[in-house]
This record gives structure tokens, C-alpha cells and sequence, in this order.
């Protein structure tokens, strides 16, 4: 899913707000985008940070509620 630091204040379906941003080793506030995408293994370059715990069950819920 697409992370983005274009936080919008009223929030569009399926988005997550990533509140510990600080914790994820992220930049800036983000937020997380219900656009899902992959890509092969050998184009990430690296790992930036991970979701805390409270935002990982946030995302799951989303994407269940995405998904169906």
C-alpha cells in the first residue's frame, strides 16, 4: 500500500493515519493509501522503518473492510 505525507484532515475511504510515524522511523505525519500494488523483491532497496503494533491492526482492519 502507498504511504504519503499528503495527510488530508478529513480522511478518504480506506485511508490510514500512521499516528506513530515517529516510531516507524517515517519523515514526516503519513498516512496510508488504499492503493495496493506490488513489486518484485529485487527493487526495494531498503527498509525504512516498520508500523507499530496499533497501526499494523489498523491497516489489517482497513484492508478487511477493503477486501471484504
Amino acid at each position: 500500500m502507498a504511504i504519503t505525507s499528503q495527510v488530508r484532515s478529513s480522511g478518504a475511504f480506506g485511508e490510514v493515519i500512521v499516528h506513530d510515524w515517529q516510531v516507524a522511523r517515517l519523515l514526516k505525519p503519513s498516512a496510508i493509501k488504499p492503493v495496493i500494488a506490488t513489486l518484485e523483491q529485487a527493487l526495494v532497496v531498503k527498509v525504512l522503518g516498520r508500523l507499530s503494533e496499533r497501526d499494523a491492526l489498523v491497516l489489517r482492519e482497513v484492508i478487511r473492510k477493503i477486501v471484504g
